[in-house]
């Protein structure tokens, strides 16, 4: 029999240190002190799974990270793979369109965080 309190726990801890590793590559990014938020943003005062402690671009956005097998759907992620062979090593992204929604842009995180420190560049943070 499965002990769903144990498995839960597990997985629990599997995303607390999948947010951990996050903040760490945001932080040495933007050399900022960025940390998994409070409660992993139960507070409103605190909301998405990622604050930024320092002063980045990133204190512009709410960020919520997912991890495990299901974060990324098996028909996104093989389009993705195609996409990054036939990019021939520029950046990419897919955009999905859905009726009557606001289409949605999936990229890697190494192209969006180029292009964040690009727009941080043209803006004035100090660290």
């Amino acid at each position: 029999m499965i002990d769903r309190v144990k498995t839960g726990s597990q997985n629990k801890k599997k995303g607390t240190r999948a947010e951990n590793d996050s903040a760490d590559f945001w932080s040495k990014i933007f050399n900022s002190d960025i940390r998994r938020s409070p409660r992993s943003g139960a507070f409103l005062s605190f909301p998405g799974d990622l604050t930024d402690f320092g002063n980045s671009i990133l204190k512009e956005f709410v960020v919520d990270s997912k991890f495990g097998i299901g974060a990324i759907p098996k028909k996104i992620e093989d389009q993705m793979v195609k996409l990054g062979d036939e990019a021939q090593g520029k950046m990419y992204f897919l955009e999905i369109n859905n009726i009557d929604k606001e289409p949605y842009i999936v990229m890697t995180r190494k192209h969006f965080a180029r292009l964040l420190k690009e727009l941080q560049g043209s803006r004035k943070y100090e660290n």
